[in-house]
């Protein structure tokens, strides 16, 4: 966690004008000290299942509680654009602890709704993903877009999945350039990592892990050989996943 929980140099120079403080115990120059992080983690560690039809792993960093609850919430709602190195580190960290994927792991960030994008000024999930690869080495895909830019808070369960359902499509431009320097052996040897901030009731997730699939499907690769899972930083409503 050491070069993503502590702030940056360009980072540095904002906090002149908007000073930055731990939000766990209030240590100046950090948004997350180490000493909180390994508390938090501690407390409410990461998790992950493997019992689940849509994916061959879900990884959680922490429950929707607490310090990472305040820290999503800020980044996402005050337009805290320096916190993403701190998400990545966590996503990184997670997929250290109790993550099992392989080498050939690409990164596929789930599309923001561009209503958000303009009002936060930033992709938030865009700017995880690309301090998540930065950490781990993984490679960025970003073969997933927004079909409907539909908005899910406020919205029922019931609600969320219908939207979530017709949310999301493969840009076939953008896997064919994924595809130039890949063989049909690769692409049934690699494992897609799809990433979201929160898991509420994981209809986004799912339904962007069903759409990708099915691009895989159509490009031949067989069911057996489609390797997909899903990380985010929180979860909602605790360990069990629906």
């Amino acid at each position: 966690m050491k070069n993503s929980v502590k702030i940056t140099t360009f980072s540095r120079i904002l906090d002149l004008f908007y000073p930055c403080y731990c939000k766990g115990c209030g240590k100046f120059g950090y948004v997350f000290c180490h000493r909180c992080y390994f508390y938090n983690s501690r407390y409410n560690p990461p998790f992950s299942t493997k019992n689940d039809e849509d994916f061959n792993q879900i990884l959680v960093s922490g429950l929707k509680e607490g310090v990472l609850e305040e820290l999503v919430k800020d980044y996402k709602y005050h337009s805290r654009r320096h916190y993403a190195p701190v998400f990545g580190g966590i996503l990184n960290e997670t997929i250290k602890r109790v993550g099992e994927l392989g080498e050939k792991t690409v990164i596929v960030p789930l599309p923001t709704a561009l209503k958000h994008i303009r009002l936060r000024g930033f992709d938030h999930i865009d700017a995880i993903a690309r301090e998540f690869s930065r950490l781990s080495g993984f490679p960025v895909l970003k073969v997933l877009e927004r079909a409907f830019d539909t908005v899910q808070v406020g919205s029922s369960n019931e609600e969320r999945k219908k939207q979530a359902r017709r949310a999301y499509r493969v840009s076939r431009e953008d896997f064919e350039r994924f595809l130039d320097n890949f063989s049909e052996v690769d692409l049934r040897k690699t494992h897609f990592l799809l990433v979201d901030d929160v898991w509420t009731t994981g209809a986004s997730m799912r339904a962007a892990g069903k759409v990708l699939k099915g691009e895989l499907i159509r490009r031949g690769i067989k069911l057996k050989d489609i390797k997909i899972s899903a990380i985010v930083i929180l979860k909602n409503n605790g360990y069990e996943f629906n």
